[in-house]
């Protein structure tokens, strides 16, 4: 009888822990929701589709396509996708990286949809494969939620600029070098390039090859100089041209040729160059023929003789003759003085003359250094036809009959006079001196002699000696 009682007390006792073990569980299911895939009859998974492009490339938006499937046997409602985007994926304003959905059990045949994702990829990175996150969930409990990893395939972006072209002026006619500098600014290399340029009317061609360069590759962060000769049509008016550059690569996400271009602007035109002559001399004025020898026009031109150890100017040191056009030339003229010491020193003129030594004593540099006496430094001031005033300086050779000429010239009562000079040798006032008292001399002693014959014809004497006999009797 106690061993029965005994029994079922332990049988009670059973029960009512079974109980409060079943009351326990079902309140902690109460509590919590296990996530997605472990729910009972729901099994979800998640697979990439495609990427656009492929592979996304660097400093770009990927187009990501998403499979999410249910192979369970019950349907899963209320299903939160997520993308969580992290290096080197960044999210795209305006983009929604949460979609809701819902997803039918295996049986019904409703069991998978396609959601589509827009990321930017950072354009800071390498060729590689990262792993894009994506977490699932069932609507309100997000702390639930189960991630996956999707494999994204990124390439380097790839960029190339032309940085540079190292002459911008080019004179008509005239063979110059012109150089670009190709620069690769992307995170990958680049194989097969060309680069060539084309500008309206050929103005500009190349000399010596065609204007295309092939490059085989270029690293990233390198450089390559791509030499030419060219020369601009001397018909061309002076202007700006604009060069019109193609930059061609092969670009490897999708193995075709990729083309950039764009546009750089080339100066035809610049400074020209004149030749200078000794033309004449014609009473006071000596001229010189000033030519433009060059490849283009200048304007405002000035003829100048700035100061100068051997020659000096009387009146103006400076003639404006206007425009020159190439091929053209005109006569300038001056009033010239030699200065030069081996034709007598320095004169100092009076009237309207220029006081040569006080011109060489203020000047600031002596421009006649290495300069012959027989040569006078002058220079041609102009403006280009970019602007510019320039000065080029040449030397002329005058010939020394010239020189000798140009000593004895002056204008107005200041005239130098007495000066003679001859290849280089000066003669003084002194022997001056000495001239005219041997010719003084020589004078006396014939008028002398002439007047003392006369007398001895008169006394009827023969010859000389016996009238100097008689004297001494």
């Amino acid at each position: 009888m106690k061993n029965g009682l005994f029994m079922n007390n332990i049988l009670f006792l059973a029960v009512v822990v079974i109980l409060c073990l079943g009351v326990s569980a079902s309140y902690a299911s109460a509590q919590t929701v296990t996530p997605a895939i472990t729910d009972a009859g729901r099994a979800i998974s998640i697979a990439l589709v495609n990427q656009d492009p492929d592979p996304a490339l660097a400093g770009d938006t990927v187009d990501v396509k998403l499979s999410v499937s249910n192979s369970g046997t019950a349907s899963a409602n209320n299903l939160i996708v997520e993308v969580v985007p992290s290096y080197p994926f960044e999210a795209v304003n305006g983009q929604d990286y949460s979609q809701s959905i819902a997803l039918n059990s295996f049986q019904s045949g409703s069991d998978s949809q396609i959601l589509k994702y827009t990321l930017r990829v950072n354009k800071d990175a390498t060729e590689g494969t990262y792993y894009l996150t994506v977490k699932y969930y069932t609507e309100g409990f997000e702390n639930s939620s189960t991630s996956q990893s999707i494999p994204i395939s990124v390439g380097a972006s790839q960029s190339v600029e032309i940085i540079s072209i190292d002459k911008t002026v080019l004179v008509p006619g005239q063979q110059s070098g012109l150089k670009f500098i190709i620069n690769n600014v992307g995170g990958s290399s680049l194989q097969d390039l060309s680069f060539h340029w084309s500008n309206a009317n050929n103005v500009v061609l190349p000399v010596g090859s065609d204007n295309t360069k092939y490059i085989k590759s270029l690293d990233v962060g390198g450089s390559v100089e791509l030499n030419y000769q060219v020369i601009a049509d001397t018909a061309a008016t002076p202007g700006l041209y604009p060069l019109n550059l193609y930059l061609s690569y092969l670009d490897s996400a999708n193995n075709s040729q990729k083309t950039i271009s764009t546009i750089a602007g080339v100066y035809i035109g610049g400074g020209t160059d004149f030749d200078i002559a000794f033309s004449e001399k014609s009473g006071t004025a000596t001229s010189f023929s000033i030519a433009n020898i060059g490849s283009n026009p200048a304007s405002s031109v000035s003829v100048i003789i700035p100061t100068q150890r051997n020659w000096g100017v009387t009146g103006s040191n400076s003639v404006i003759i206007g425009n020159l056009n190439k091929g053209d030339y005109t006569v300038a003229s001056f009033t010239l003085q030699s200065q030069s010491s081996s034709l007598g020193g320095n004169r100092t003129g009076t009237g309207n003359r220029t006081s040569f030594r006080q011109q060489d004593t203020t000047a600031s540099t002596d421009n006649s250094t290495a300069i012959s006496p027989d040569s006078i430094l002058m220079q041609i001031a102009y403006t280009d036809t970019m602007g510019n005033r320039n000065i080029v300086n040449k030397t002329v050779k005058i010939g020394m009959q010239n020189i000798v000429s140009s000593n004895f010239t002056g204008t107005g009562t200041g005239a130098a006079r007495g000066q003679f000079s001859q290849r280089g040798t000066s003669i003084s006032s002194t022997v001056w001196y000495i001239l005219g008292a041997i010719i003084i001399i020589a004078g006396a002693i014939f008028l002398y002699t002439r007047h003392r014959n006369k007398k001895i014809l008169e006394a009827g004497t023969g010859n000389v000696k016996e009238l100097f006999k008689t004297k001494k009797k």
